[in-house]
């Protein structure tokens, strides 16, 4: 096999294929980035709750407007996922309930009663349910392509100008509350801005896989990053990457497109897990018998 045939060739087979690199890295950019802000506030398994309840916010705003324009469906997603987080807030706040249980038992509901919704009231609108739970990159619409467009730049934008006010309450919400920070707005805007994207990545990657694109990327900045820009970078950068070698990857070795993204994002986070300069398992294994080797030498000579 040339070179040519290895590096080259998958990119020279369609426009569909440029067509769903680009809306793979149109989801993965402001999953990423949210993504962080989520991780440091140790709600990961929220964004997992809120990928599967934004089902029941694109039934319910179909029921409401018989329409599946962008619009409904991402007003229906935002405002499902602030409802779930009030009730989620609300019982994790309850003494005999932990609040893993809280996220579980609200998903779940949600995600039932959407599912329900779906089979038994929309029977002529297409709502794929396996598309929605694992998506189809390289068969995207082009409405899905516009709709990514607009709600990537804008959760970008949102990360840009709340920037330092995300921070703050990531790192210490107690604090933030205390200088006069809107805490509560800012964590119901995470929450919408989250179902929004996942929503608009449902015919991408679908609602399970997008989970991968907001948890792993953050893990993976955390292992090479302390600092928060550089979280971020890092993890725009692991999504994009995930992204673009994913989408060779699936079409050199013809298997799922989103699955070749997610694995290829777990690969690179195991090589940070174990490599990276500061927090890699193995470097710093490497470090320890380095310092007890010259400690030895020190006390031999």
């Amino acid at each position: 096999m040339s070179l040519y045939e290895l590096f080259v060739e998958p990119w020279t087979i369609g426009a569909w294929m440029w067509r769903g690199t680009l809306t793979a890295c149109l989801s993965a950019v402001p999953c990423a980035l949210l993504g962080v802000f989520l991780y440091l506030r140790r709600l990961s398994m929220i964004a997992d709750a809120l990928t599967h309840i934004a089902l029941l916010g694109v039934v319910m705003a179909f029921l409401a407007t018989g329409s599946m324009e962008p619009l409904p469906m991402l007003l229906g997603a935002g405002a499902v996922g602030v409802g779930a987080s009030v009730l989620i807030e609300g019982l994790s706040k309850r003494k005999n309930v932990r609040s893993d249980a809280a996220i579980g038992i609200v998903f779940t509901a949600c995600f039932a009663l959407g599912v329900i919704l779906l089979s038994l009231f929309v029977h002529d609108a297409h709502i794929d349910t396996q598309c929605v739970l694992f998506g189809d990159v390289l068969g995207v619409s082009d409405d899905s392509i516009v709709l990514l467009g607009i709600v990537s730049p804008l959760v970008i934008a949102g990360v840009l100008v709340f920037y330092r006010w995300l921070a703050a309450v990531s790192f210490d919400a107690d604090f933030a509350r205390q200088v006069g920070l809107p805490v509560t707005a800012v964590h119901y805007g995470l929450m919408v801005a989250t179902s929004m994207t996942t929503v608009a990545s449902f015919e991408a990657i679908g609602a399970i896989l997008a989970i991968a694109l907001i948890v792993v990327p953050a893990a993976f900045a955390h292992t090479l990053a302390d600092r928060l820009p550089a979280m971020l970078a890092w993890a725009v950068f692991h999504g994009l990457v995930s992204a673009v070698v994913g989408m060779y990857a699936s079409v050199w070795a013809e298997v799922s497109s989103s699955g070749a993204i997610v694995v290829t994002g777990g690969v690179l986070y195991a090589l940070a897990f174990c490599l990276a300069p500061k927090h890699g398992v193995l470097v710093r294994r490497l470090r320890r018998k380095a310092l007890q080797r010259d400690v030895a030498q020190a006390y031999t000579k």
